[in-house]
């Protein structure tokens, strides 16, 4: 889970908390939108499970560039 990430990111110092707050939002988005699609049918279709997942991977991409961009939270 991508949430977990961002916590570990926190507790040992790879995330700030601008960074981490930033992600969260990202986060919180992608589930907004998943459960919009699911609200119009109550299924996810094929062009909507390939935005997510390409969204899902926008997001794992982001906090590993956060991760490993050699800041560290003070």
């Amino acid at each position: 889970d991508e949430n977990i990430r961002i916590n570990r990111g926190i507790a040992n110092g790879e995330l700030t908390m601008r960074e981490a707050a930033g992600l969260k939002m990202q986060e919180a988005h992608l589930r907004r939108e998943a459960i919009r699609y699911k609200m119009n049918d109550g299924k996810i279709g094929p062009m909507e499970r390939a935005k997510l997942a390409r969204d899902n991977r926008r997001l794992s991409r982001n906090i590993y560039r956060q991760k490993h961009d050699c800041q560290k939270r003070f």
